[in-house]
C-alpha cells in the first residue's frame, strides 16, 4: 500500500502542476539556434527570423521562439507585423473602362466616327477601326468590317499607376489563353507591356479560374490607350477592366523553402510538415514540358481532421510557347496546416515526374532589446511553448515609424537538431496537439493501477492461506 501512496502522490503532483511551470526553457530546447552579431554599440535591434527558422516553428503565431543573452535569460523582444514596419495604404482600384472592339479595315470607307487604329508596326502595316461611341457588345458599323481578337480601352485620364488589370469576360472553358498587352499615346506606335501569365475558366465544382493580369512591373497609363489582344482564341470576349492601383511601398519578397517529393496516394500528391508556420502561398511546378493540370490544394491540422480546401490553380508549364511559361505560386493566405494534399482535377493525372511544391513564408521581422551580455541566441522550435513576446510599444517607447530604421542583427552561426529531453520534444508515435506531460500523467495514474491491482491480489493469496 505504501507503494501505491507513493505512486499516486506522484500523479497528483504532476496533475496539479501548472501548464507554465515547464515552460522556461533554456536554448538547447530549441530544435534551431542561430547566434546573432549585432552592431557595435546597439540595444535595441532589429533581425529577420531565417526560413530554415520559420521552418522549425511549432506555433502559427511564433509562440515558440525566443531570445536569449549569454545567461541564458530570455531578453524582451516583439514580434513585428507589416503595420509596425510600414505604413501602406490598402488595396485601391480605379473605375471600370469599357473594351471597345477592333475591327479589320475592309475595302468600304469606315462609317462617321470611326478611328483609324494602327495594329502592326514595323514593315507590316495594318490597320484597324474603331467607335468610341459603340460597347463592345455593339456590331461592326461596316458590313465588309471584320472582328479582330483585340479590344481597346481608352485610359488617357486615369492618374494612377497600375501593377494589374482585372477583367470582366466571357473565356472559353477548360484552356489557356494568353493575353498581350500593349499600351500607345498615338494608336499608331505601340509598347508591349509583360504580364505573369494568362487568363483561364475550368469546368466543374470549385475549378480554378483567372480573370487578372498581373504586370511585372508598374504601369503609368496616363495619355495612353491600351489595348489586349488574344491571337488565335476563339470565344474570348472581353467587356470591361478595372486597374489595381500600385501600392506606394515595395512588398517584401516572401521568403521560399522548397518541401521533399510528395507522396503518391492514387491521384494526389502529400505532404506532412513539420512546422505550424502561417503559408503566404504554395508554387507547384511540373517536371515535365507541356503541362497543363488543374489542381486543388487541400489542408488539415493532424491526421484525425477531414481535408479542407484552401485554394485551386492550374500547374501549367509550356516551354515552347515564346520564351516558354508556367504557373506562379497560388496564395494560401496564412494558412497554418501540419498536411497539404494536391489533387488532380477529375478526370485528370498527376503528371509524369510528378509536382515540385515550394512554400513561401511572408519575412517575420522581430525587435529585442540586447539586455546583459552577449552573444544573443534566437531559439525557435519547441512544442507546447506559451508566447513570451511583449508589444512593440513597450520596447523602449519607440514608436511604430522608427522600428524599420532600426540597426539590424545577423545570423552568424546555426545550429539545428531535435531539442534534447522527453519532456521537450514529442516522439513520432505522440499525436499531435498531446502534451508530453499529459502521456507521463496517464503512465505514473497506469502504475498506480498496476500497483493496486498487485496489492489486492498479495492481500487475497494472505486470506485464502489462512482458511
Amino acid at each position: 500500500m505504501k507503494v501505491f501512496f507513493q505512486v499516486l502522490a506522484l500523479a497528483v503532483v504532476l496533475a496539479s502542476q501548472p501548464a507554465g511551470a515547464s515552460d522556461a526553457p533554456n536554448p538547447d530546447a530549441f530544435a534551431w539556434r542561430g547566434t546573432l552579431a549585432l552592431p557595435a554599440g546597439a540595444s535595441l535591434v532589429r533581425v529577420d527570423v531565417p526560413v530554415q527558422a520559420l521552418m522549425q516553428l511549432q506555433t502559427s503565431r511564433a509562440d515558440d521562439l525566443r531570445v536569449f543573452n549569454a545567461a541564458g535569460a530570455v531578453v524582451p523582444y516583439a514580434l513585428l507585423g507589416r503595420s509596425d514596419l510600414s505604413h501602406a495604404a490598402p488595396e485601391a482600384q480605379t473605375p471600370a473602362y469599357r473594351a471597345y472592339p477592333l475591327f479589320a479595315a475592309g475595302a468600304a470607307k469606315p462609317s462617321r466616327g470611326a478611328v483609324q487604329v494602327q495594329v502592326d508596326g514595323g514593315a507590316n502595316h495594318s490597320s484597324a477601326w474603331v467607335r468610341w461611341d459603340s460597347a463592345v457588345t455593339d456590331g461592326a458599323t461596316d458590313a465588309t468590317a471584320q472582328p479582330l481578337q483585340a479590344a481597346l480601352f481608352d485610359l488617357r485620364g486615369e492618374q494612377q499607376t497600375l501593377d494589374a488589370l482585372h477583367l470582366t469576360m466571357e473565356l472559353p472553358h477548360n484552356a489557356l489563353v494568353p493575353v498581350a498587352v500593349s499600351t500607345s499615346a498615338d494608336l499608331k506606335d505601340w509598347t508591349p507591356v509583360a504580364t505573369k501569365g494568362p487568363v483561364f475558366q475550368f469546368d466543374g465544382t470549385e475549378a480554378p479560374s483567372n480573370a487578372t493580369l498581373e504586370l511585372r512591373q508598374p504601369l503609368g497609363v496616363k495619355g495612353r490607350y491600351l489595348r489586349l489582344a488574344w491571337a488565335g482564341q476563339s470565344g474570348v470576349k472581353v467587356v470591361s477592366l478595372t486597374g489595381r492601383v500600385a501600392a506606394t511601398q515595395t512588398a517584401p519578397e516572401p521568403l521560399r523553402a522548397p518541401l521533399p517529393a510528395g507522396t503518391p496516394d492514387g491521384n494526389s500528391l502529400n505532404w506532412t510538415l513539420p512546422f505550424a508556420t502561417p503559408i503566404a502561398a504554395l508554387h507547384l511546378q511540373a517536371a515535365q514540358n507541356n503541362t497543363l493540370l488543374p489542381v486543388r490544394v487541400l489542408g488539415r491540422g493532424d491526421a484525425a481532421q477531414p481535408w479542407r480546401m484552401l485554394a485551386s490553380t492550374v500547374v501549367y508549364r509550356l516551354d515552347s510557347v515564346g520564351a516558354g511559361t508556367s504557373n506562379p505560386a497560388t496564395p494560401l493566405h496564412g494558412a497554418s496546416v501540419r498536411a497539404l494534399r494536391v489533387e488532380a482535377g477529375k478526370g485528370q493525372t498527376l503528371p509524369e515526374g510528378g509536382l515540385q511544391a515550394t512554400v513561401e513564408f511572408a519575412p517575420l521581422p522581430i525587435a529585442f532589446l540586447a539586455s546583459g551580455a552577449g552573444p544573443f541566441t534566437l531559439a525557435v522550435g519547441r512544442a507546447q511553448t506559451p508566447s513570451a513576446a511583449v508589444d512593440a510599444s513597450l520596447l523602449g517607447a519607440v514608436a511604430p515609424a522608427k522600428l524599420a530604421e532600426l540597426p539590424v542583427a545577423t545570423v552568424a552561426a546555426v545550429e539545428l537538431h531535435p531539442p534534447a529531453g522527453l519532456a521537450q520534444s514529442a516522439p513520432a508515435w505522440l499525436a499531435q496537439g498531446v502534451p508530453m506531460r499529459t502521456v507521463l500523467l496517464w503512465l505514473v495514474l497506469g502504475l498506480g493501477v498496476l500497483s493496486l491491482a498487485g496489492v489486492a491480489y498479495a492481500l487475497l493469496r494472505q486470506l485464502q492461506s489462512k482458511k
